[in-house]
């Protein structure tokens, strides 16, 4: 789980918003709305079986995602492409 939202954030730049077809952008906020469902499982499994560095690099990603998925909705709002 942590790897997936690692890899998400290092690729995050490597697409333009503005390339992404209607198709792409459903998927995408499809595969957000999986992951999101299953934070509070893995946070569980984290604060079971995991360290503490695990847990806060954890909640940092989880951070960054919805600091991401806010700036999104921003430019949205706005009329702007994301980038």
């Amino acid at each position: 789980m942590v790897r997936c939202v690692d890899f998400i954030m290092k690729k995050k730049d490597k697409v333009p918003t503005k390339d992404l077809s209607d198709e792409n952008v459903m998927e995408a906020y499809s595969t957000i709305q999986k992951w999101i469902k299953t934070i509070p499982s893995t946070l569980a499994y984290i604060k079971e079986n995991g360290s503490k560095e695990d847990l806060r690099n954890y909640q940092i990603q989880i951070k960054m995602v919805l600091n991401k998925l806010e700036e999104i909705q921003t430019d949205m709002d706005n009329g702007n492409e994301s980038t």
